[in-house]
């Protein structure tokens, strides 16, 4: 079990005293805000230094010296957009590329020979695998030009405030950044490490067997390992149903972050998002930033606390006791049941029994036939700000008195929309931050007074995968629609287990409600083969490029 380093022996020698030498290559001011094309120069890696390809843009209206390090996922670069958002919101922005070489790119971050691996689209088994040492990955490269982004601010002169926000890939180096340098705070955006337990649920019954390489990723690439080590507060951003995102294992890095930092850390979950961050979340960043970055007042409630229990009249609930030091201003609780892949959990919004003071009680009623139940809870304040308890889970027996029978109704427009999510992330900033509720699911009224669900975005569900809603094999699926113009809509299943897609388009009149049948035969894949089934880990989309409604989503 050789060569096994972990945070403290991987950079204790690692070189950041070289000068950046930075070169600006191009300046435009566009709609007030000034973007400088940057080069500087990284670490040393014996075969040459690494030159980072960057952009440093601020308002010229209100130059700040408050100056945020914006990572990309690893899929990404430079992106104009996200760094404006940014920049309105009050802060000058430094948003490296890391992932290096791309075909049609003029400007990247160059790596040395020795180290080309460092580029994405070179990296082979040096991103997922520690062969050798944890010096010999992409991510060593990639922290270590996150490190020199942070020099290169300091080297401005008048910067001293720095924070880090990191999406996926980039939330997994702005730990290890947090842990060699002194930001002020980091914002992590699904990224919570444990990436050697890919494919192992956390609430399955099978672990991982490792061997001397998963030890050594382990130990000196995944990011739970520098949690404890982190030199300021954190916000972890989280949300469900992300297939690259162990949200399930989000909490359990958060408990391990650093004592001196734990009690000003925030963690919060976005559900019905795939996988993006929604408007109250995107919300949290920004005050986190503004409290840590910035020094204003911005009051952090503590997490609520939740308790799975039966009343006094044999019902399953969930008792939620918040922060007594601050004034909520709406509160919910979530649940799902058995489901133990968190890619395919079903979320639904759990009703609010009653309560008093700072303590909230909220029915589960779950499937009468459920073994385990899942639940977690929000709080929004006064202050603006949205926290999360951690996840209850609990293994349930027995009879409850508001346990549900099963059911062919999936969705229906009465149940509001709180229960489908969102099927297309191109909507989100930077693949991630929702900025506008509107893009959600809601209820719209149409033809007659009749109502249905819509999202621009498409709409989503996992509801196949739960006992309660789970078909038979010879089930035919049915719902209603409206379009408010003659339209094409899409229908998907995608399967969980495979990848294979298959897909049912249909055009479908404006103007009326029309009821639609769908049998699995009907969906086909680009190879032409039929699905099998609707019983299947499967993903159900609707996408249309009209305005329309649906309602009574069922199995006949």
């Amino acid at each position: 079990m050789s060569n096994i380093l972990t945070p403290v022996s991987l950079w204790k020698n690692f070189d950041d005293s070289l000068d950046v030498m930075a070169e600006k290559i191009a300046e435009k001011t566009e709609a007030g805000v000034t973007t400088e094309y940057l080069y500087f120069y990284g670490r040393d890696t014996g075969a040459g230094r690494v030159k980072i390809f960057a952009t440093f843009s601020y308002s010229d209206a209100m130059p700040c010296d408050d100056a945020v390090i914006l990572l990309p996922d690893s899929t990404g670069t430079v992106d104009a957009e996200l760094i404006s958002f940014f920049v309105k919101n009050g802060y000058s922005v430094l948003m490296p590329d890391y992932r290096g070489k791309w075909e049609g790119a003029n400007n990247y971050t160059q790596y040395p020979e020795n180290v080309s691996y460092a580029n994405l689209i070179n990296c082979g088994r040096h991103k997922d695998f520690v062969d050798e040492d944890a010096m010999q990955t992409s991510w060593y490269e990639w922290v270590a030009v996150a490190r020199y982004c942070y020099n290169y601010l300091k080297s401005r002169g008048g910067i001293d405030k720095i924070g880090a926000v990191g999406i996926r890939d980039g939330g997994e180096i702005g730990w290890k950044l947090a842990a060699g340098v002194q930001l002020t705070c980091l914002v992590t955006v699904c990224a919570a490490g444990w990436k050697t337990y890919s494919g192992y649920y956390k609430f399955g019954s099978q672990e991982p067997q490792f061997n001397d390489e998963r030890y050594r990723f382990m130990a000196g690439i995944d990011s739970q390992a520098y949690a404890p080590f982190v030199k300021c507060p954190v916000l972890m951003l989280c949300s469900t149903n992300d297939e690259r995102f162990d949200y399930d294992r989000a909490y359990d890095t958060f408990s391990r972050i650093n004592e001196q930092y734990v009690g000003d850390s925030v963690i919060s979950y976005s559900v019905h998002c795939n996988g993006c961050i929604d408007v109250e979340g995107t919300k949290d960043m920004f005050l986190f930033l503004d409290k840590f970055v910035r020094e204003r007042h911005v009051f952090l409630p503590k997490p609520a606390v939740i308790t799975v229990m039966s009343d006094e009249e044999d019902n399953l609930i969930a008792r939620a006791e918040f922060d007594p030091q601050g004034v909520p201003e709406e509160t919910g609780m979530f649940m799902a049941e058995d489901c133990i892949d968190p890619v395919i959990r079903e979320w639904i919004p759990a009703p609010l029994k009653g309560g008093e003071g700072d303590t909230r009680d909220f029915y589960l009623n779950v499937y009468e036939k459920a073994t385990s139940v899942f639940a977690f809870c929000y709080a929004r304040y006064t202050s603006g700000f949205t926290v999360w308890s951690r996840m209850a889970v609990r293994k349930i027996s027995g009879k409850f008195r508001n346990t549900r029978k099963k059911c062919r109704v999936m969705y229906s427009a009465k149940d509001g929309a709180g229960s489908l999510s969102i099927a297309d992330r191109s909507f989100a900033l930077g693949g991630a931050f929702l900025t506008s509720d509107a893009v959600l699911p809601q209820v719209v009224e149409k033809q007659d007074g009749l109502k249905g669900v819509y999202s621009v975005c498409g709409l989503m569900t996992y509801r196949f995968n739960t006992q309660c809603f789970a078909p038979d094999e010879d089930s035919i699926l049915k719902l209603d629609i409206f379009c408010d113009n003659a339209a094409a809509v899409q229908f998907t299943m995608s399967d969980m287990s495979s990848g294979q897609i298959y897909e049912a388009t249909l055009n479908v009149a404006g103007g009326i409600w029309q009821n639609i049948l769908l049998k699995s035969k009907d969906f086909l894949s680009d190879q032409g083969m039929h699905l099998q089934s609707f019983t299947g880990r499967l993903r159900f989309t609707i996408t249309c490029s009209e305005q329309y409604a649906v309602n009574n989503i069922m199995w006949l």
